[in-house]
C-alpha cells in the first residue's frame, strides 16, 4: 500500500473519533457547568 491509501483508508475513522472526544469533552458533567455559565451570564446582561 502506498501513503496515499493508507490515508484515504484512516482519516474518515480519525475524523469520527475526533468528533467524537470533542463532543464528549464539552458535554462531559463536570465541564457542562463551566460551559454553561458564560452563557447565562451573557443572557443576563442583556
Amino acid at each position: 500500500m502506498n501513503a496515499l491509501m493508507i490515508y484515504k483508508s484512516l482519516r474518515l475513522p480519525v475524523m469520527i473519533l475526533a468528533i467524537a472526544y470533542i463532543t464528549f469533552y464539552l458535554y462531559s458533567k463536570k465541564r457542562r457547568e463551566s460551559v454553561e455559565i458564560p452563557k447565562y451570564r451573557m443572557l443576563d446582561e442583556d
